[in-house]
């Protein structure tokens, strides 16, 4: 009976490990009408997402026009949903109030009404739309929502918002932000009571009426804000208001925006005839700045409505009207989707020929003793990209096994490609090495911790293709460069962590890696050595990795650390480092965890090299030594009968001394393990 109690304990414990796993993946669905996505309607992408998220789910909706009455309910938050194209990615309704309803609605009622016309109703916070077409095609039947905001922290880019009366209703008190949109209607086609922002955004009037009926609270500080906007209208608006208050307190406010010439003089309506609230003009705040067109006409203004000092202007930052909330920067940043190439070898060496004038970029003719195998698929990614690597292997097999050394490219995590490592990859497989260069998530497609999870597929590949290509299961290791060494030694550092495998289903075999060469890669970005995560100037290559500011989500930046993981697990670790004291932040602490577990580490620097070091003459020599070096010095070779069981390894004795319990050395003449290997750090 205990034994059984025993199995049923450890099975709901895997069955929580296993569920904590895939709570931390990001969704990543396509929808497709043609059948080639995940799903056909983009109603059902949104209900496949995780309810209460807290990570972000992307779905990507091809071309199409998707007619549906879209809800993202108020449990489906953190959904990013971009379209293939802004004209050509079109969600459609016709629903208008006054339209049977098909039974009775929430209410009760049997027609529709202006809340319940939407085209898109978005009741979750945290939600991004892009790329979109959004339109109610009811026509002037009267009011028509196209798209309805009820959550907090909503963010629109380049969408096309269109109808005709109520095209766009902004309800609740939450906070909304605009960018490069363009809006079409007729009558008070942007109302409600949210706090929102416009900027660089094109409102478009289609008849003579008001462009704004805001509903904003005594309580709130800003209502609608229009930032760089230009106003425009069909040949059949003449007479146009900026806005009208459907309720007393309505605040709105036009900064540096282009007026046409269908905007009256006047500028404002006070609503007269509303009988529950009277003399809204006393209450209402309708101001302007630098308004610019010929719509503008600040001397002509009605004059309960106010024309805004410098001073005044000031306070309108993003960061002041949305109380805190800086769409893009202090919550997040989304993948792009385009593949960024800004990084590259032969950029880097126009970079550092005017401060090292002798270097040349290293030679990467292919040794006669190597031969290639390209463009090997290794795994497709949840968000469906297919993942290749090469394989550089020595030509001369017969029964010998090699270790294996899986190369991870640099590039800030956005930038790079595999075939950056080829150089050292041939090189390196001349002297008994399977190379192996693959490629990775990068932050423009998929955000942290794709990037891990992908490379540790890239190992359990190794393994289960071991026979393939003549690979030694027990000798395996991971190199990587700048960002690549980052990942290269997070991969080493959670040797055995399940939470860093990847979905389920796709962990089979071992990730595990006996070494890892990190040549210029930080350890910490939260670290009093670390230069990761300045977004002052511009932002940083690690925030658009992690899609948060070190600031909004320092958890994020501290799990993604390879020092916050080290562990008796962790193998030994070769440093290779440039002069840039900033690219090895946490390496002290981390060579201090490893001497803690007794393992293994060496050091290499190299004096007034720069950062890009490794693809250049003179330095790729004496780098490509070290590391053969380091690996043979770790990873003793077939001949001294190596071998692997329950995770340690065994071996003959080397130099008077071998390897046991994994990387301890064993005392000569004592049968017992040392605490650490050596006491004196290898330093050039």
């Amino acid at each position: 009976m205990s034994t059984k109690i025993s199995l049923l304990f450890a099975w709901l414990l895997l069955c929580l490990n296993v569920h904590g796993q895939v709570q931390a993946i990001e969704q990543q669905f396509t929808v497709a009408q043609d059948g080639s996505g995940d799903f056909r309607t983009i109603q059902e992408a949104v209900n496949a997402v995780r309810d209460h998220s807290q990570i972000r789910a992307t779905i990507r909706v091809k071309n199409g026009t998707y007619r549906e009455k879209l809800v993202i309910p108020a449990w489906k938050k953190n959904i990013t949903l971009i379209g293939e194209n802004a004209e050509h990615t079109i969600i459609t309704h016709n629903d208008f109030s006054g339209k049977d309803f098909l039974q009775r609605d929430f209410t009760g009622n049997t027609k529709f009404s202006t809340y319940t016309s939407y085209t898109v109703l978005v009741q979750a916070s945290d939600c991004t739309l892009q790329n979109l077409t959004i339109e109610n095609t009811a026509g002037r039947v009267g009011q028509a929502v196209a798209l309805a905001t009820e959550g907090d922290r909503i963010d629109v880019y380049n969408c096309r918002i269109l109808g005709n009366q109520d095209t766009l209703y902004t309800s609740k008190d939450g906070r909304n932000f605009y960018k490069d949109c363009l809006i079409t209607g007729t009558t008070d086609f942007i109302f409600g009571e949210a706090t929102a922002i416009f900027q660089h955004c094109t409102i478009q009037s289609l008849t003579n009426s008001y462009i704004t009926a805001a509903s904003t609270t005594r309580e709130q500080a800003y209502g609608y804000v229009f930032l760089n906007c230009k106003l425009t209208a069909n040949e059949e608006a003449t007479k146009v208001y900026l806005g009208r208050p459907w309720r007393p307190f309505a605040k709105t406010v036009f900064i540096d925006t282009e007026m046409g010439g269908h905007i009256v003089k006047e500028g404002w309506d006070p609503w007269k005839g509303d009988n529950m609230f009277p003399e809204k003009e006393k209450t209402a705040f309708y101001a302007e700045y630098n308004s610019t067109g010929r719509g503008a006409n600040a001397n002509a203004r009605i004059a309960w409505s106010k024309q805004l000092t410098r001073e005044e202007r000031e306070k309108y930052t993003i960061e002041n009207i949305l109380s805190g909330w800086v769409p893009g920067k202090k919550l997040r940043l989304q993948p792009s989707g385009i593949p960024d190439t800004s990084f590259s070898v032969k950029g880097s060496y126009l970079h550092e020929i005017t401060r090292h004038p002798n270097i040349r970029i290293a030679d990467s003719t292919m040794p006669a003793t190597v031969q290639v195998v390209r463009n090997v698929a290794y795994r497709t990614t949840p968000g469906g990209k297919k993942l290749l690597l090469d394989i550089y292997k020595p030509k001369k097999r017969g029964k010998t096994l090699f270790p294996a050394v899986l190369m991870v490219h640099g590039g800030g995590w956005r930038s790079g490609n595999r075939t950056h490592n080829n150089t050292l990859a041939r090189q390196l497989a001349s002297k008994g090495y399977i190379c192996i260069t693959a490629d990775y998530s990068l932050s423009t497609h998929a955000l942290y911790p794709a990037a891990v999870h992908d490379l540790k597929a890239a190992v359990r590949w190794i393994r289960s293709h071991a026979n393939d290509y003549g690979v030694d299961t027990s000798r395996i290791a991971v190199l990587g460069f700048s960002a690549g060494g980052e990942l290269a030694a997070f991969v080493g550092a959670t040797n055995g962590v399940s939470k860093f495998e990847g979905i389920s289903g796709q962990n089979d075999g071992s990730s595990t890696v006996q070494a890892v060469i990190d040549i210029d890669g930080t350890l910490a970005f939260i670290h009093p050595e670390s230069g990761e995560g300045d977004d002052s100037r511009s932002i940083s290559a690690a925030t658009y990795w992690f899609g948060y500011p070190k600031a909004e989500r320092p958890d994020l930046w501290t799990e993604a650390a390879p020092l916050a993981h080290v562990s008796a697990r962790t193998p030994p670790f070769l440093f290779i480092n440039s002069s840039v004291d900033r690219m090895h932040a946490g390496r002290t602490d981390f060579i201090q965890k490893l001497d803690a577990f007794g393992t293994y580490s060496e050091v290499m620097t190299i004096s007034d090299a720069p950062h890009t070091f490794m693809f250049f003459d003179p330095w790729l020599e004496p780098t490509l030594a070290r590391v053969s070096a380091f690996l043979k010095k770790v990873l003793p070779d077939g001949k001294r009968a190596v071998s692997r069981k329950a995770g340690r390894i065994k071996a003959a004795p080397v130099s008077g001394s071998f390897l046991c319990r994994g990387y301890r050395y064993k005392v000569p003449g004592t049968g017992r393990c040392r605490r650490r290997i050596f006491a004196l750090r290898l330093r050039q």
